[in-house]
């Protein structure tokens, strides 16, 4: 099965809920072995690391949610 990881960030001076933002951040194409079980336990840790090592949000955002989608996703815009 197809798995999208797709993570709702938030700017941190966020006052309304329009500042909050959907990204893509791997699917199955990218990371083969991942199924809806793996993403659903273990995808905190690789989250943090590309927070961490992303050119936009690594600093001044933080991770509201992350979901794990079957099959492929389409940004809806403002999460």
């Amino acid at each position: 099965m197809f798995v999208t990881v797709v993570a709702v960030l938030c700017r941190l001076s966020a006052v309304s809920s329009g500042s909050c933002v959907e990204e893509i951040v791997t699917d199955s194409n990218m990371t083969p072995e991942m199924s809806m079980m793996q993403c659903a336990i273990g995808a905190q840790a690789p989250l943090a690391k590309w927070m961490g090592e992303h050119p936009i949000y690594h600093a001044n955002w933080r991770l509201e949610r992350y979901k794990c989608v079957p099959g492929h996703y389409e940004i809806k815009g403002h999460a």
